[in-house]
Formats: C-alpha cells, structure tokens, sequence
C-alpha cells in the first residue's frame, strides 16, 4: 500500500515539474526574443532542462544567457533587461506557482521540500539535490503505513496533525470553548449541522469518553 500511494505521488511531482519547467521555458525565450537575445530558443530550451535541479540550475542557466547580453550589448540595457526577466520568473515559479503546485501533489509542506533539499545535498552532494523531493515523499509515505515511524508523515507532510474531531476535543480540554465554536462554525460553513454532529462532535465525545474510562480526565472536565 506505501509502495502504491509512493508511487503515484513522485509520477505526479515529476510531470507537474516538467510541465512548470516547460512552461518556464516558452516564457523566457518569448521575453529573451523580445529583447532581441540571440538564440532565444536555446536559452530557454536550457533553463528548462537545468531547472530540474533544484536552485542550482537556473543559476546556471543564467549565465550563458547573460554573458551574452553584455558581449552583444554596447550599453546596459540588454543586460539588466536579460537578468530581470530570469530573476522575475524564477521568484514568480519558485515563490508562487511550485509550492502550491508540487505541495499538493507531493503531499509535503514547503518546509519540508527546502530542509529535505539542503539535508540530502549535504548528504550526497549534486545527486542528492536531485533526488531530495522523490526521496522525502517515499520517508513520509512511509511514515503513515508505519505506526512507530509516524512522526515523520507528521513533521513532512502537508496534512492537518490533527483531525477535526481531534482539533475540536483539544481546545474544549485547554478551556477554550470560543475557539471550539470557532472551529464548529467554520466547519459548518462547507458542511451541514447535522454533518458537523455525526462527524466531529460525536466523535469528540468519543474520546472524551475514552479518557474517563482510562482515568486520565480530571475532575473539572467530568460532566455528570
């Protein structure tokens, strides 16, 4: 079952990033002609191939492109003009379009993607950087089929650590019931009430009940 969710998660990552790193490319060699870049087409076709190593390949893919504009370039103009349009288009996709796009189909948080890359490059250097994503989508993977590895589906992935029943329960025991009622209506508001009852305030209960049972309930939160 891990193998099966792994699999389709990294298939996912893998064309969104080849869709945003063709789309990154059509974009620049249109800005770079515009500009009158010799070779657009090249320069582009480049930054979209390096870009798949992650932060180290559109700055390399840059700088071709940029001694060439101020070879070609009596002035400034070309140059500034080549070196603004990389780096708008690389905070625009690296800042906006990735993080909503691979953390949804990756299920890890932007966190996760930036301390996993530094980890596994300092692990296995320009090999690691390029594996980093797949690798830390198959570790959490794993850490939600496994229960002592739990922890890692946690601190990686992009879900809520809570459940809403769970998240309900947790403010109703740290005695803020107008945050649980917070909670409640903001569940309401794609839901229906008698949904919101059978699916987080029973359950709620539930546990509340559970932790009588086992004695871990003080008494001012015992209702008779």
């Amino acid at each position: 079952m891990a193998m099966d969710e792994a699999g389709p998660r990294v298939s996912r990552y893998l064309l969104l990033q080849t869709l945003v790193n063709t789309g990154f490319g059509v974009v620049l060699t249109a800005a770079l002609f515009a500009f009158g870049l010799p070779n657009a087409a090249l320069w582009g076709g480049l930054a979209a191939v390096l870009r798949f190593i992650p932060y180290l390949g559109i700055v390399a893919s840059a700088i071709l492109p940029l001694a060439l504009a101020f070879a070609v370039d009596p002035g400034w103009t070309m140059l500034l003009w080549t070196g603004g349009v990389f780096l708008t288009l690389e905070l625009l996709t690296g800042n906006v379009v990735e993080p909503v796009l691979y953390g949804s189909s990756t299920g890890l948080s932007a966190v996760a993607l930036v301390l996993s890359a530094i980890f596994w490059t300092w692990l296995w250097g320009p090999i690691g950087l390029l594996l980093a994503t797949p690798l830390t989508v198959c570790i959490a993977v794993i850490g939600r089929y496994v229960p002592q590895l739990a922890f890692l589906d946690i601190l990686l992935g992009n879900q809520a650590p809570l459940k809403p029943e769970e998240a309900f329960y947790q403010r109703l025991l740290a005695g803020h019931p107008d945050e649980a009622t917070g909670q409640a209506e903001e569940f309401i508001k794609t839901h229906s009430p008698a949904e919101f009852f059978t699916q987080v305030a029973l359950p709620a209960l539930l546990l509340a009940e559970r932790d009588r049972l086992r004695g871990e309930l003080e008494g001012d939160y015992m209702v008779q």
